[in-house]
């Protein structure tokens, strides 16, 4: 005897609806925006789904319906387990994922855009929308992104004419900090410096990497940094500078040890991140020189570990969270990425620069300089 096995239809959100005698709207609704529904009539469908054997809409037919796929996607120019090592970028991808949390929505992290050598690998993916994260302008992902004509919104860099950024005004921060290193009385500097091109490099600053750098983050705090040094009449090129390729504890070790084995050696060193100027609080110890008593330190982001670091970092915080939260809850009510039934918000033109505050932190790694 021949038996035959015939396929079980899958059940539709047409057939559920009409089972229970509702619009299709409103089954939809229990699954993916389930505040519209009253909860009785809620449970009502989830069970009747149950029994039913549904288990939600389609999703790649509800974006082919809605012409939305649910999802925002965030371009990161490291590794992922990298970011997430980060505490500057952890913190940025938080409050991202609070806005997402918000709307329901999904998000997808495409990291390594720097190193991908195929942006088709990293940008052919279904999304409403890119958030793209301190890149340096040529890297082909975003430029493929660029040219697909997907809303986009940057985080840091690169300033993109017609393209929003969210930010912080890192001149004044920088200057900030040293400002308040030479408002102390310290004469002899050092500056450990953020990557000014993505190639890799760490080692001892180089004029032409600096005037050629496609990082507008470590150029802008470089010059603010500068402006200070400059307004307390000291001599800018008399400032030594140790470039990173990446903000981590060990480059910046690696970095203050540079510093701190020169001759004169500075009383005070100027981190372009936390985690490079808890590098060179390592390398202190490491050679013995006492902070702050011998050696002051500023760092910048004011992450968790500038609190419990020993001494405590003075530091220029910036709300990294709300950085994210800011870019994603831009992206999201961006005409292109909002769902047709939001209400019109006053949005602000494409290409307006978001600039969040930020302030000095002073902690127990800055006093004023010691005896000459």
């Amino acid at each position: 005897m021949e038996h035959r096995t015939r396929a079980r239809r899958r059940i539709t959100l047409q057939d559920l609806a009409g089972t229970l005698g509702v619009s299709k709207t409103t089954v939809s609704n229990a699954f993916s925006r389930p505040d519209q529904l009253s909860p009785e009539l809620r449970a009502r469908v989830m069970e009747a789904a149950r029994a039913a054997g549904y288990a939600g809409p389609n999703p790649v037919a509800r974006m082919l319906r809605t012409g939305r796929a649910g999802a925002i996607g965030l371009i990161l120019p490291e590794s992922l387990p990298f970011a997430l090592d980060d505490p500057a970028t952890s913190e940025l991808i938080r409050g991202i994922a609070d806005a997402c949390e918000e709307r329901r929505l999904g998000l997808l992290i495409v990291p390594g855009a720097t190193r991908a050598r195929d942006p088709h690998t990293i940008t052919d993916v279904a999304v409403d929308g890119f958030i793209a994260y301190s890149l340096p302008w040529e890297t082909p992902a975003l430029q493929h992104v660029l040219a697909r004509g997907e809303p986009v919104v940057v985080v840091d860099e690169p300033r993109i004419p017609g393209v929003a950024t969210v930010g912080v005004d890192d001149f004044a921060g920088a200057r900030l900090a040293a400002g308040h290193l030479v408002g102390l009385g310290h004469r002899r500097l050092g500056i450990v410096a953020s990557p000014f091109r993505p190639d890799g490099y760490t080692g001892r600053g180089d004029a032409a990497r600096v005037s050629s750098s496609t990082f507008d983050v470590a150029t802008r705090r470089l010059q603010g940094y500068r402006a200070a040094v400059a307004d307390a009449g000291l001599a800018v090129d008399d400032v030594p500078l140790y470039e990173c390729a990446l903000s981590d504890e060990e480059l910046g070790r690696q970095a203050g040890r540079d510093l701190l084995e020169r001759t004169p050696r500075p009383t005070a060193i100027l981190a372009m991140s936390d985690r490079l100027a808890i590098g060179v609080l390592a390398a202190a110890r490491d050679l013995g020189v006492a902070v702050p008593a011998e050696l002051s330190i500023v760092g910048f982001d004011d992450i968790p570990g500038a609190t419990t670091s020993r001494p405590s970092l003075t530091t220029v915080r910036q709300p990294l969270r709300l950085k994210g939260y800011a870019a994603a809850r831009y992206l999201l009510d961006a005409p292109g990425t909002r769902p047709p039934d939001a209400a019109p918000e006053a949005l602000p033109p494409d290409g307006d620069e978001i600039s969040l505050p930020v302030e000095l932190v002073i902690r127990r790694s800055t006093a004023g300089a010691p005896p000459a």
